[in-house]
């Protein structure tokens, strides 16, 4: 394990602590484990570590897992939904970021004997729901991760992401894998400190969030100006293929190479990633299937999808693949590693074994009955707008900007508007100084979305009202309309239709159209017959009663 026999590397420096000053080198690092494996006892514990990017939380970590305990990595202990987890795990010890140890649990927890780390899903720190990972997740991912980028000794990363983010703790057990070097700081890429350290320490590499290279490119970042880099990871979420094409273009001209990955911290956390040398041709994928592990395209039947570019969940099978999740003290107890993880992907296989995401299945929206890709609508709006995020519901859609006097709101939801058949009244634009973003450096989807809400008129106009009163009728899915007049004179919120007027008669838009389809096929059980639109509402009537009534 990455984690055992740290001295084997002798002299090399483990970690650059850039905060305090203090490096330490393999050796000194593995007596420093070795104490701290002492202090925490024989008896095996649950521990919670609050973990910032210091040696000190690097030591904790590695003591932790060098002595078998079980060990949940969080960012602040203090903080209320921490000691809410506190109450109901009830760990036998807890160890906060300058190394002080609380023990306030003697009893013993039933602890699986493979269990090793627990984490937050992405975006949910302080959630009851923990991701189990073994010891064996956790190395066989450090091990794929060192092939794929072929680290060696003479790498040094500069990490900025945060210890308890499984995309930072990765790149910390990966590095210690092979005897490389891993540099700390709390600086972020838009410091100037950030890129003072890079090159004081002369690092190699550095990861990054989509945030973290839309920020870079808006910079005008260039890596002439680091002579060391050798290579730049990008994770946590969909890089637009324009700007992976813009920014690997700039690091090439160096020779410096640019892997897009993809991951979840269910996986411990990494499943694929795109060789630099197809970046160029394929700058949408995510990549292929890490050393050791299988993606796959599954129907909604659950049957392996054969043929390319044709959509279906995204699932992988590998040695990485977590224990299952814990919601209490109970489940740290069982093993319950799933045959394969469901990614929740929507997504497609093409050439070279490469696959791209089209689409996520919480983030899809359906007003009016009409399915929406919150995640086609984020790519649209960051072509002309790169630092931007897109959320919403069934009711509206949120696109997120940073403020400027050359944004027209009101061009934006007019181009939505048309591009999506959508009225202008399902799109409303917030401006923010700096996006939210999670402590992963992901958007902050939930803020934004809540954050909207300020922005809705008190007094809604007519139009928004039967907007809504017509996603009402078709969110709820089941209506039991009495008659074909009926439902238009509601669709269209208008009394002065008549039996004897048909679709294409009246004044109507797209919205209409679509909405008046998808009830009256739940009406007649059947496809809609042949020119509906020009059929009169009583001749459409008497079909329904037929269906109905027999």
């Amino acid at each position: 394990m990455f984690f055992d026999n740290l001295d084997k590397f002798g002299g090399s420096v483990a970690v650059y602590d850039s905060g305090s000053g203090v490096n330490v080198t393999y050796a000194e690092l593995e007596g420093l484990v070795s104490t701290r494996v002492k202090q925490l006892g024989d008896k095996r514990r649950l521990v919670f570590v609050e973990a910032h990017n210091s040696l000190q939380s690097v030591v904790d970590y590695i003591a932790c897992l060098r002595g078998r305990h079980v060990v949940y990595l969080l960012d602040n202990l203090k903080s209320e939904k921490v000691e809410s987890l506190i109450r109901l795990y009830n760990p036998n010890i807890l160890i906060n970021s300058d190394g002080d140890i609380q023990r306030i649990n003697d009893e013993v927890i039933e602890l699986h004997q493979d269990l090793a780390l627990l984490l937050s899903t992405s975006g949910s720190t302080g959630s009851p729901k923990f991701v189990k990972l073994s010891q064996k997740n956790i190395q066989s991912n450090a091990e794929s991760i060192c092939e794929y980028l072929e680290l060696t000794e003479s790498d040094s990363a500069l990490s900025h992401l945060k210890l308890h983010y499984s995309y930072g703790i990765s790149i910390l057990n990966s590095h210690l894998q092979v005897g490389a070097s891993v540099i700390l700081t709390s600086h972020t890429v838009i410091d100037d400190g950030f890129w003072a350290v890079f090159n004081q320490y002369k690092a190699t590499s550095f990861a990054g969030v989509p945030y973290t290279f839309e920020t870079l490119l808006h910079n005008d970042f260039t890596a002439k100006d680091y002579p060391s880099l050798r290579y730049v990871t990008q994770a946590g979420g969909k890089l637009e293929s324009g700007l992976v094409k813009q920014f690997s273009g700039m690091l090439s001209k160096y020779e410096v190479k640019f892997f897009v990955m993809y991951g979840q911290t269910e996986a411990a956390p990494r499943i694929s990633y795109l060789p630099p040398d197809l970046v160029e041709e394929f700058p949408g994928v995510i990549g292929k299937s890490i050393p050791g592990g299988e993606l796959y395209i599954i129907d909604d039947n659950g049957d392996k999808i054969t043929e390319e570019d044709r959509a279906g969940e995204l699932v992988y099978s590998g040695p990485n693949v977590m224990m299952g999740y814990a919601i209490d003290a109970m489940g740290l107890s069982v093993d319950e590693t799933p045959d394969r993880l469901l990614t929740g992907d929507i997504a497609c296989r093409t050439k070279f074994d490469l696959f791209y995401i089209v689409g996520r299945t919480s983030r899809f929206v359906k007003p009016f009955g009409v399915r929406v890709n919150l995640d086609e609508v984020q790519s649209y709006i960051k072509l002309s707008h790169p630092q931007s995020a897109v959320t919403g519901d069934d009711k509206i859609i949120i696109i997120a900007l940073l403020k400027s006097n050359e944004v027209n709101a009101d061009n934006i939801t007019s181009d939505l508007s048309n591009k999506y058949a959508l009225p202008k009244a399902m799109f409303s634009i917030v401006f923010y100084d700096d996006l939210p973003l999670l402590s992963s450096g992901k958007y902050d989807y939930k803020t934004i979305l809540s954050g909207a809400g300020v922005s809705v008129p008190a007094k809604p106009s007519i139009f928004s009202l039967i907007i809504n009163k017509v996603a009402d009728i078709l969110e709820l899915n089941d209506n039991e309309w009495s008659t074909v007049l009926v439902l238009y004179q509601t669709i269209l919120s208008s009394s002065n239709v008549t039996k004897d007027d048909s679709f294409s008669e009246l004044e109507s838009d797209s919205l209409s159209f679509v909405s008046l389809s998808i009830e009256l096929e739940n009406m007649l059980g059947a496809d809609l017959p042949q020119g509906w639109v020009n059929q009169s509402i009583e001749c459409l009537d008497s079909i329904y009663s037929k269906v109905k009534y027999g």
